[in-house]
Formats: C-alpha cells, structure tokens, sequence
C-alpha cells in the first residue's frame, strides 16, 4: 500500500484526461502510475527537504534562555507541550510562532504567563523539553489543510478498521483523515463505510465518540500539480515520448532531449527548498 502520495490514482486519471473524453483505467497501469506518484512525491522530499503531509511526533529540545523555544522542523499544530518538570503546558499559555502563518518556528510563552521553559528533576537544561505535535509543511494550515468531510456515524474504539460516517461523499481512497489528534489512511469505500488504516503517520489509535468531526488533509495545490506532471512526464516516457524538452545548440545542429523533471516542478522545488 502507497501512502502519502501527493496525488492519488483518480486525480492522474482526471488530469491525462483530455476535455470530452472519457476517463479510463488499466488494471496493468494502475500500479505502475501508483509507483511513479510515489516517487514523485518523494522526490519533493528530498529536493526540499520537507514533507508536504502531516505526521505526529514527539521531539526534544534543551531549555531556551527566554520564553520563545526555537524548533528546527515544520510545525503545524501543537498536540501537547511539556516542561522539564514533566509538568503539562496549557494551551492558553503558549502561542505558535509567528502567529499567523504557518509553519511555525517556535512556541512562545506568553509575557503575562506564569509558566516558563524548566529543567528537568536533575537540573539539567538538555532535551527537557518536549513538543508532541503535527509536523509538516502546508503554507495555509489554519484555513486550507484541513476540510470538514463528515461526522462518525457510530463511536470508535482503538482497533476498528471500518467506520460508519454521516456522509462519504467528500471522503476519497488515499486520503488522510484525522479523527481528534488521530491519523487515519481511507484504504477503501463501500455503501457509506470507510475502511481505514488506524494511527498512521506516527499517530496514535485512540476511542472516538459518535458524532466527531472528520477531516481530509488537502495538499498544496502547487505539491499536487508537481507531482502529477513529474509522474506524466515518467509515464510517457516509458514509451519513447517526452511531454517537455530543452534545445541544446551544437556545432551539428541542434539536439532536442527530454527534461527529467517539468517546470512546474522545478519552480516548486525552488520556491520550497529549505534554506540553511
């Protein structure tokens, strides 16, 4: 199973499919388009050094001189923060940094809080802080990341793979959900039940009452279009065809070759790699 893939099958059926036609599907390419989203997207990763989806993850960081604490990755969302003193943070107490764009690069305590960054029962400053939240890069997390799909349908316990949902029309195979601080994989759709993978991406299977709200993550749409045309772009050229290529002016003439990865995906690239 290939996860986290900034575009899934359906969505590269849709985009090859010229204006009228109708979509189509070939069992043989399924998975082979399948594989080459996944390289795509992985390729993102590693020419920016980011990861344009969400996972949970708990990290460490030694006590800051003031009250904002520098963290070195992508955060989007804080799930938990705690002291030295293993004493849990309020959420009402700290604030992301900066304050309306995301990612983050810090959590500050607010000046008017009684709380600040302590060491641990040893008095040691080292790793005494730790930051359980959702990393990733989304450069709209607040009002585009997340959409509101459905609600459960029934409550959940911590090992169900199928879910009863209000509605699953909004809901898609490849998709990420989230379910409170859960993590979620749609593995499939049959009449209204999702099947699911449970705590994916570093998260946790938890119990969920009736009636939770369930998110679907939307990737940047820039992520998306890259992948898509990077993953085109290999597809042909399994059959001798390039979609894109560079002139090259030699002393016989000129040479047309086929450009590995598009423009789209380029610019991409360059807008998004992280800058040391």
């Amino acid at each position: 199973m290939i996860t986290n893939s900034y575009a899934t099958l359906q969505e590269y059926i849709d985009y090859v499919t010229a204006r009228g036609q109708s979509a189509t599907s070939y069992a043989n390419d399924d998975g082979v388009i399948l594989s080459l989203l996944d390289k795509a997207s992985r390729h993102l990763e590693s020419q920016t050094g980011r990861v344009f989806y969400p996972f949970v993850q708990t990290r460490y960081y030694d006590v800051p001189a003031g009250r904002e604490l520098m963290v070195n990755a992508d955060l989007l969302e804080v799930i938990s923060a705690s002291n030295g003193d293993g004493a849990s943070i309020p959420s009402t107490e700290y604030y992301l940094v900066p304050r309306n764009t995301s990612p983050a690069y810090g959590v500050k305590i607010t000046d008017v809080s009684a709380y600040y960054w302590t060491t641990n029962s040893q008095g040691s400053f080292e790793n005494a802080v730790t930051i359980t939240g959702i990393w990733g890069y989304h450069d709209n997390y607040l009002r585009e990341a997340w959409k509101l799909a459905t609600t459960t349908a029934e409550a959940l316990d911590a090992s169900e793979t199928e879910i009863d949902v209000a509605d699953a029309n909004s809901l898609a195979v490849g998709q990420i959900l989230k379910v409170d601080s859960e993590l979620l994989y749609v593995t499939s759709i049959e009449s209204g039940r999702v099947k699911v993978s449970r705590g994916v991406n570093g998260s946790t299977a938890a119990t969920h009452l009736t009636g939770v709200n369930v998110y679907y993550w939307r990737y940047m749409p820039g992520a998306v279009e890259a992948v898509l045309e990077t993953a085109m772009a290999a597809y042909h050229r399994r059959f001798g065809k390039s979609l894109s290529n560079t002139e090259t002016i030699t002393a016989a003439g000129v040479i047309v070759s086929p450009r590995d990865i598009p423009y789209s995906a380029a610019s991409f690239i360059s807008v998004h790699r992280v800058r040391l």
